[in-house]
């Protein structure tokens, strides 16, 4: 099985973590004032979430594991 890919879109993408059928993401952006903007992303196929703080995200990539 292959990990699934980061979703398109902008920025740099960074593998945070993954298994067999899930990963996540930290996608980090520069908006128009320079700033850099990080979102988190868990692929768990068909579904694509997306996370503001990396503890929300991380604690749901968690919890996908208990289903």
């Amino acid at each position: 099985m292959n990990l699934p890919a980061h979703p398109e879109g902008p920025g740099e993408w960074t593998l945070l973590q993954s298994r067999v059928d899930r990963a996540m993401w930290q996608q980090d952006d520069v908006d128009a004032g320079g700033r850099t903007l990080s979102r988190f992303v868990i692929v768990n196929p068909p579904e694509v979430l997306i996370y503001d703080t990396f503890d929300e995200a991380e604690a749901m990539f968690l919890a996908l594991e208990e289903d």
